[in-house]
């Protein structure tokens, strides 16, 4: 494979600034921050990657997990034929007759055009000239109704990485063209809320409308799934979390929930923000996908002396122990490190606001009570006399992990059990949710329910 080179820049700061330089060889990634990018004060690639520790190149050995730095990976959808954002780029790919080599020189060519503009700070170019051109040009402004053409082509849609696509397709007919669990648009809209107009990203500078990320429904695999995202960011927002505004929509007939971004600032400036599965993984090559670790290395990690991945790491703790609880009881098994990030704000870096809280166990192929190999205290792991340990001594453990007394412990699980003391109703008042599906999550509900308050 050739040598391959590409920019980086960020729009953290007042005005888009060159961070670094990334080189890709056939065994390693390297990246060297630009001469006097420290003295800007501005975060690096992630936490783990701080410019003020790394003076000299970065060099990552490439392996089957990861091609790139952790932060850099996450901006290349996964290799999978039911990734909605990866199709949408391949079909990109083909209009302007582009033709990849399966694996990686694929996975290159989708970060050098789609890398920039992305979920959080990192925009990847393959040249300074394309940066500074991407930079320059302006967003388009208008908002247009949202009808039943959608409103946009797939042309427009990727226009807004590069300009340089030829053939207008349409982007959607009256469903989703590709599958997955929900098919995800980055789209903009009124700064006030939703009004049924929709536009495409902010550029830097715009301060007339806000970032969006449009949920659709699958409604083959996932019946009542959006219905369900609204319940858990409704029920998060009742437990007192951090929650994005959001819409529940209709497209079409089709279900849809506009969700607004906090990574992206009221000037369309970028807001830090990494993944713990980012942060885990650049720390430790043993981290090699968004489940392959436990709940408790998280609070070692948030312990870590070394980085600082929060100001108040008491704090982040017992958010991490409320977000496991809430997530047990509402049903969502779905907690891995993508679901969970950092996020700074105010100059304070913590837990960002809750996404992803669906709870996924109303689906039978989803219901486990936590991400394969992500456990807490050591939860279904033998003990020495053959015996399994159990709920309640797992979450004892994992509490005391965290240095959380047991005090505090029972007061969020009263807490959070008051919270959702109406959930199974809730449940059952849903429209578009199967009525197995209702009665599958009520029943782990009830069940999670009667085990913590059984502490």
């Amino acid at each position: 494979m050739k040598d391959r080179s590409a920019v980086i820049w960020t729009r953290l700061g007042p005005q888009p600034v060159k961070m670094g330089t990334l080189a890709v060889t056939d065994i390693e990634c390297r990246f060297t921050y630009d001469e006097g990018y420290t003295d800007t004060g501005l975060r690096g690639l992630g936490l783990v990657y701080a410019p003020e520790f790394f003076t000299s190149t970065i060099v990552r050995e490439r392996n089957e997990y990861f091609d790139l730095m952790p932060p850099l990976q996450a901006l290349v959808p996964p290799r999978s034929e039911h990734n909605f954002q990866r199709a949408l780029v391949l079909k990109y790919l083909k209009q302007i007759n582009l033709d990849t080599q399966p694996g990686f020189d694929t996975d290159w060519n989708i970060l050098i055009r789609s890398g920039h503009g992305a979920i959080g700070h990192l925009d990847v170019f393959e040249s300074d000239e394309i940066a500074i051109q991407w930079y320059a040009t302006p967003s388009k402004k208008g908002l247009i109704e949202l009808d039943d053409e959608f409103g946009f082509s797939l042309k427009e849609f990727m226009a807004w990485f590069d300009d340089d696509a030829g053939i207008l397709i349409d982007l959607l007919g009256p469903t989703p063209t590709v599958g997955g669990a929900i098919p995800k648009l980055m789209l903009s809209i009124a700064q006030s809320g939703w009004d049924g107009r929709i536009g495409l990203p902010t550029r830097f500078g715009d301060t007339d409308r806000t970032d969006i990320i449009l949920k659709l429904e699958n409604n083959a695999q996932y019946p009542g799934i959006i219905e369900l995202e609204q319940l858990g960011l409704e029920v998060h927002r009742e437990a007192g979390f951090d929650v994005p505004r959001y819409w529940p929509v209709k497209i079409k007939g089709l279900a849809a929930l506009a969700i607004e971004r906090f990574d992206r600032t009221r000037t369309g400036g970028t807001v830090f923000m990494e993944s713990v599965y980012s942060v885990l993984a650049s720390g430790s090559n043993e981290i090699t996908n968004h489940y392959s670790t436990s709940y408790d290395h998280i609070a070692s990690a948030i312990d870590n002396p070394y980085v600082g991945l929060v100001n108040d790491r008491a704090k982040a703790k017992h958010h991490l122990l409320e977000r496991l609880l809430l997530a047990m009881l509402t049903g969502n098994g779905d907690l891995h490190l993508e679901n969970l990030s950092f996020l700074e704000k105010n100059n304070e870096t913590a837990f960002s606001p809750v996404y992803d809280p669906t709870p996924m166990r109303a689906y039978s192929i989803h219901n486990e009570l936590t991400p394969p190999g992500m456990s807490f205290g050591h939860y279904g792991d033998m003990n020495d006399d053959g015996s399994f340990i159990d709920f309640s001594t797992a979450l004892l453990h994992f509490s005391k992990n965290l240095g959380i007394t047991r005090s505090i412990l029972f007061d969020s699980i009263e807490r959070l059990v008051k919270v959702t003391d109406d959930y199974d109703k809730r449940i059952e008042a849903l429209s578009a949710l199967p009525k197995e599906n209702k009665l599958n999550l009520i029943n782990i509900h009830l069940d999670i329910k009667n085990k913590l308050v059984s502490l």
